[in-house]
């Protein structure tokens, strides 16, 4: 898995949300399996078969949790403030998109790298240039409107 890179705040509300999932969210589970237990056969009880599926779906996500954390690295919150803001409007359909352009990859929806070909294409191009981007479905064709 590649690495993610991580404010100490969001680190923080990740460790906020493993511990509320770990500490309520299974423990409260594990007595709706234990409830359900009591009830008599487990063959035909619907309400222990739910709280099994439901406890399999909380381990789940407390293992994504934790994989998250183990391959995670802290950087420092003014890092983030060293990213490249570029709005682009499609000159097809009027859309536009915004593209966060950084030194290293943050896995947030369109945060890419300096050396990604999408921030290569925009490397020396001002607002209101246009510019072509291949992407898997064709080439799009933008207009830059700002880069801050």
């Amino acid at each position: 898995m590649e690495k993610i890179f991580l404010s100490l705040s969001e680190l923080k509300k990740i460790n906020s949300n493993l511990e509320k999932i770990k500490n309520k969210d299974l423990k409260k589970i594990i007595e709706e399996i234990k409830q359900a237990r009591q009830m008599g056969d487990l063959s035909e009880n619907a309400e222990y078969h739910s709280a099994k599926k439901k406890k399999f779906i909380i381990e789940e996500k407390i293992k994504n949790i934790e994989n998250i954390l183990s391959n995670s690295e802290i950087i420092e919150e003014k890092d983030f403030k060293k990213i490249l803001k570029i709005k682009l409007k499609n000159i097809k359909n009027g859309e536009i998109t915004e593209y966060f352009i950084g030194k290293i990859q943050i896995n947030k929806k369109n945060y890419i790298t300096e050396d990604s070909p999408i921030a290569i294409i925009l490397k020396n191009k001002n607002a209101g240039d246009i510019i072509k981007i291949r992407k898997y479905n064709g080439d799009i064709i933008y207009e830059i409107l700002s880069i801050e």
